[in-house]
């Protein structure tokens, strides 16, 4: 099991990777712009102190018809930076590398996080859960749950006896369900038969842990603690692919708006800025979109 420092080196090698992977990507389109840039009308790409980063364009570009103009915003929309390249616009290399870079974050942060996610299941299966049976793995509020929790406790209390009997430690997770049926149902009282009794218990049956699904963290010192750095690992490399999604989306628009105004003759100032930031919940991006009024 990779130690903490080990998975925080991880992500700040990443962070730094993915600081760089644009500027890898744009460096040749960056270089050929260049090269155009002494024959044609001036761009720019604006940099500033990372971690923000930004790019715009001053152009000076003759109103072209309707049809022609929806056309390259469609284009951009679709592909960005393919309107731009039929305009003739070196900058269809930013848009294009923003993209590839985009797409390249998303894949590797979703396949991080099924890893990671991976990893938490099988250390809450191999340390704090009661192997009853086969392995039988649940959704993501199952694990949270493992990770506040110390114990389930039973879920039938007396497996002897016939039907359900429910766990009467209010300690444990199910105990404090079958706690809180009674508070709901059986206020006044109840027997096994009354039907505020089966209202109580069918609560109680639907919500609580059955056998395949029981743990118990006393056997493992900070096991849940433990657990709960899994989660948030893996539930921030799903944060950073929504992201990184988030940005593709914003090219998308950025570019189509870009394209528009070009054929429309107006200068663009349509842009992304984009940073790495730090939350409470662990590492991630942000992005806005900048469109002229």
């Amino acid at each position: 099991m990779p130690t903490r420092r080990h998975r925080g080196l991880r992500t700040a090698l990443f962070l730094r990777a993915l600081m760089l992977a644009p500027v890898i990507v744009l460096a040749p389109g960056v270089a050929q712009a260049q090269a155009q840039a002494q024959a044609t009308q001036p761009w720019s790409w604006q940099a500033d102190s990372p971690p923000a980063a930004s790019y715009r364009q001053e152009p000076a570009f003759r109103q072209q018809p309707a049809a022609a103009s929806a056309s390259h915003t469609l284009l951009s929309l679709a592909l960005p930076g393919l309107g731009q390249h039929r305009l003739g616009r070196s900058r269809k290399w930013l848009f294009l590398g923003l993209e590839v870079a985009a797409w390249a974050v998303y894949v590797e942060r979703r396949s991080a996080g099924g890893s990671a996610r991976d990893d938490y299941r099988d250390y809450a299966w191999q340390a704090g859960r009661v192997q009853a049976g086969p392995r039988v793995d649940s959704d993501f509020n199952y694990y949270e749950t493992l990770s506040k929790w110390d114990r389930s406790g039973a879920f039938d209390g007396d497996a002897v006896a016939s039907g359900v009997q429910p766990e009467e430690d209010p300690a444990t997770f199910n105990g404090t369900l079958w706690a809180r049926a009674q508070a709901i149902f059986l206020g006044a009282g109840g027997l096994p038969g009354d039907p505020a009794f089966t209202r109580a218990l069918e609560y109680y049956q639907v919500r609580a842990y059955e056998t395949d699904f029981l743990w118990d963290w006393s056997r493992t010192a900070g096991g849940r603690t433990q657990l709960g750095e899994l989660i948030s690992e893996s539930d921030s490399r799903f944060r950073q692919a929504t992201t990184a999604l988030g940005v593709v989306i914003a090219n998308h628009l950025v570019s189509a708006v870009d394209a528009f105004l070009v054929t429309r003759g107006v200068e663009s100032r349509a842009g992304i800025d984009f940073a790495p930031r730090r939350t409470t919940h662990g590492s991630g991006w942000s992005a806005r979109v900048r469109i002229p009024h």
